[in-house]
């Protein structure tokens, strides 16, 4: 069971500000002006970083490490929306909205994050615009995420499990190229839509039918063409 926040607050935060997308197209000194208000924050592992349903307008920016934004449902079903790494945002929605998030987010490993307190931010986004508009974009990238996820909701474990594999950046593995599953496998078979005892067929079929070869988190790709059009036959 995960606790919540268990927190360290460093002010030696690291410059968080200039990796992150929504700060983009901003100068270098506004940047800087912007990274003035950062509050940086040691998350251990398994620690909670906000719960679901709870009132809250902060923004934070993965700095190190990587946060596991779940979506609990009111029956207490609960399915992995995404991970969030350097770079990656959370609490967008509930800044610009105002309404308590369905989701809780928890560090998968120990993290730091850079938090933006909800005023402080407000009166960030009034002095430079661009900010909302990276919020927007970010938001906007995200729906499409999601429908695309959506869409293979109906279709097959293996077929979903093919597009997640074509998807992760390649590794160099064993004279070839592979991919590593990022998270723990019950996380990835969460995000596909399943279960772990399905995700564990569906790499066993994939396996068996020569695609990939399975070590572990490691997973060589044998035959990308037959990944490829197992996720789309058309091609």
């Amino acid at each position: 069971m995960a606790t919540l926040l268990p927190i360290v607050d460093d002010p030696s935060h690291g410059p968080c500000v200039r990796r992150v997308p929504i700060f983009a197209q901003l100068t270098t000194p506004q940047q800087d002006a912007v990274a003035a208000f950062a509050h940086s924050v040691d998350v251990p592992r398994g620690a909670l970083l906000h719960r679901a349903g709870e009132a809250s307008r902060a923004l934070f920016v993965v700095h190190r490490g990587k946060l596991k934004v779940t979506h609990v449902a009111a029956s207490g079903h609960q399915r992995v929306l995404r991970v969030a790494g350097p770079g990656d945002v959370v609490g967008e929605h509930a800044f610009l909205t105002g309404e308590p998030p369905g989701y809780e987010v928890e560090a998968l490993s120990a993290a730091r994050v850079c938090a933006f307190g909800a005023s402080d931010l407000a009166g960030l986004v009034a002095r430079y615009p661009a900010i909302a508009a990276g919020m927007l974009r970010s938001l906007s990238q995200r729906l499409q995420d999601a429908e695309r996820r959506l869409t293979q909701t109906s279709v097959d474990v293996p077929v979903r499990l093919a597009a997640f594999l074509l998807d992760l950046p390649t590794v160099p593995s064993g004279g070839g190229v592979g991919v590593v599953l990022p998270w723990p496998k019950k996380d990835v078979a969460s995000y596909l839509g399943t279960t772990p005892e399905s995700l564990s067929r569906a790499l066993d079929r994939l396996q068996r039918d020569g695609a990939i070869r399975v070590e572990g988190a490691a997973v060589e790709i044998m035959d990308a063409d037959a990944l490829e059009a197992l996720v789309d036959p058309q091609s």
